[in-house]
């Protein structure tokens, strides 16, 4: 598994993935694509040319060749894989997905278990978009009060953290929304380079005194209601939360007010989800950097199953250790058995599979999950700990079987 290394270490204040291409039929190309790594133990440029390119008659997607790099880019994204130079890595979320997979028996709970770890890939790369958008029953005028509500608040709050100009600055530049008044993308007619030379004189910059102007920079083209809002009302389509005649679903209602009940969503129907405390250590910052807002990836993956799933978590009893050895044992067996070529680096199981995986094994099945955060630090009091937890900035932590 590779780790992300952002450029910008104030991106991460912002859930979104901004203009892209190859967002299309997304929960089919994920099953496609689990399919083919269950399958073939792993996923090479090989098989990805393959996949993309291939008829679909024959279970490919018949893409052209450029698609390899515009869905691949995507899919890195929502942390699926990583497209290298003559390569092809498999990251966390797919991961946990084949886990699942291989761990369950029919395909009712593969599906059901998928679907929470779409949802998880969402809402941890794109759900400060996604659902602010699902809040505003996908129409225009509510997505741009919705949106612009939610960056105003995020803004706000990381200034207080943040003090001076070139830090509200930056945090400006982060928590808006993209814009490309000019791409109209294939759907558009062809422009020259000579059509889009600046013919007006360059605006002065504004003079705020602190640098916050909460307006600055949310702005709304008619490109970004073409291009965003469709796909993830596909995505919503796709996993039970809106349909498509009657609007927001019973599901969609309850995930909805799970969240509410959860803290994600505040008064104004905003939905805010700030950076988790490994993902703050991550990019050099203190884990308790906003304090009661910061929490644990257990704590999310928890909150958002109990939301879309209805999921507890099982009080704990004599018999969770050895539930959970079991259950650690039985995930580190399929993570090792895949991606044989990075064997060197599948010794130790991310808790960022392990813990989304054991999440979706609980969602499919319909059974309270174990505490395995609790019971993992138990573990490591006893004479004979038989799972090893390692701290590790970049994913938060890793186990490994004791022999």
């Amino acid at each position: 598994m590779a780790a992300t290394a952002h450029s910008d270490p104030y991106s991460i204040f912002l859930r979104k993935i901004g203009y892209s291409v190859g967002l299309e039929y997304t929960a089919e190309r994920l099953e496609d694509l689990n399919s083919v790594y269950l399958q073939d133990r792993d996923v090479t440029a090989a098989s990805w040319h393959d996949l993309v390119t291939g008829s679909k008659y024959e279970g490919g997607w018949g893409r052209d060749k450029s698609a390899e790099k515009h869905i691949g880019d995507f899919f890195h994204s929502l942390r699926l894989i990583h497209r290298t130079s003559g390569d092809v890595l498999a990251l966390e979320n797919l991961d946990a997905m084949a886990i699942a997979s291989e761990l369950l028996d029919n395909d009712k709970e593969k599906r059901a278990a998928r679907d929470f770890l779409f949802l998880w890939a969402i809402l941890t790369n794109d759900g400060e978009i996604f659902v602010n958008l699902l809040l505003a029953g996908f129409k225009e005028q509510s997505i741009k009060e919705t949106l612009t509500a939610m960056m105003q608040k995020k803004r706000a709050d990381a200034a207080e953290i943040f003090k001076g100009r070139a830090n509200a600055q930056r945090i400006n530049r982060v928590i808006t929304i993209e814009r490309q008044e000019k791409n109209k993308g294939s759907a558009g007619t062809g422009q020259s380079v000579t059509s889009l030379r600046r013919t007006e004189p360059l605006k002065p910059e504004r003079a705020s005194g602190s640098g916050t102007d909460e307006d600055d920079g949310i702005e709304f083209s008619e490109d970004y209601f073409r291009k965003v809002p469709p796909r993830r009302r596909d995505w919503a389509i796709s996993l039970g939360l809106w349909d498509e005649e009657k609007g927001l679903t019973q599901r969609g209602g309850d995930f909805l007010d799970g969240l509410r009940q959860s803290g994600y969503i505040d008064g104004k129907d905003c939905f805010t989800y700030w950076p988790m405390d490994y993902e703050l250590m991550r990019s050099g910052f203190r884990p308790d950097l906003f304090g009661e807002a910061t929490k644990s990836l257990w704590d999310c993956l928890v909150d958002f199953a109990g939301a879309y799933a209805s999921l507890r978590v099982k009080p704990r009893t004599d018999g969770d250790p050895d539930a959970v050895v079991k259950l650690i044992g039985n995930m580190m067996e399929v993570f090792r058995s895949l991606h044989v070529r990075k064997a060197m680096l599948r010794r130790e199981l991310p808790i960022t599979i392990a813990y989304p995986s054991a999440i979706a094994l609980s969602c499919a099945r319909g059974d309270a999950v174990l505490d395995l955060p609790a019971t993992i630090l138990a573990e490591q009091k006893g004479d004979h700990r038989r799972v090893a937890f390692r701290q590790s900035r970049h994913t938060g932590g890793a186990l490994s079987m004791k022999r």
